[in-house]
């Protein structure tokens, strides 16, 4: 009886410690679709890298420059991706500096970090911010700008949008 009791016990402690499949929990996202559209610039902002580096508090790093200048705010600025892949950009009075037509493509359809636009051979890669946010309707692009002769990042856009 004893020997039924002791393999009944360690059959029992073998599958219990035998993990469980974890099953998909559903369709993988598609995010193309959800960027299909108008987006319009609702916020832009700025941020100096040399000082976000060392460790100086937001208020003296990163600047709201959406409506700095009353009469050119950045607002005016807006993109259209199309679902055939191809997008334009009307940058209006704004300090954008996108882009104003030719295609567009996720950099992984999979899991997607940036958007990349195309016109001819020029080609310009955005970074996404959160793609929680997309399925909302908002976006946020960020962009970086380095010095030519070290290639050190000095300062970084960042442009808030919201869907039409």
């Amino acid at each position: 009886m004893k020997k039924i009791l002791s393999i009944l016990a360690i059959s029992f402690l073998v599958f219990a410690c035998m993990p469980d499949e974890i099953p998909p929990i559903g369709e993988k996202t598609d995010y193309k679709p959800m960027l299909a559209g108008t987006w319009n610039l609702v916020k832009f902002e700025q941020t100096d890298a040399d000082a976000e580096s060392k460790g100086f508090p937001a208020f003296a790093t990163t600047k709201d420059l959406t409506n700095v200048f009353a009469s050119h705010p950045y607002t005016d600025f807006s993109i259209t991706f199309n679902a055939d892949g191809t997008f334009t950009a009307s940058k209006g009075t704004s300090y954008m500096q996108m882009l104003t037509s030719g295609n567009w493509l996720l950099n992984d359809l999979e899991y997607p970090s940036a958007i990349v636009l195309k016109n001819g051979s020029t080609t310009q890669t955005v970074s996404l911010g959160s793609l929680a946010d997309v399925i909302v309707g908002k976006l946020q692009l960020k962009e970086e700008r380095k010095q030519s002769d070290t290639g050190k990042v000095k300062i970084k856009y960042s442009y808030s949008l919201t869907k039409n």
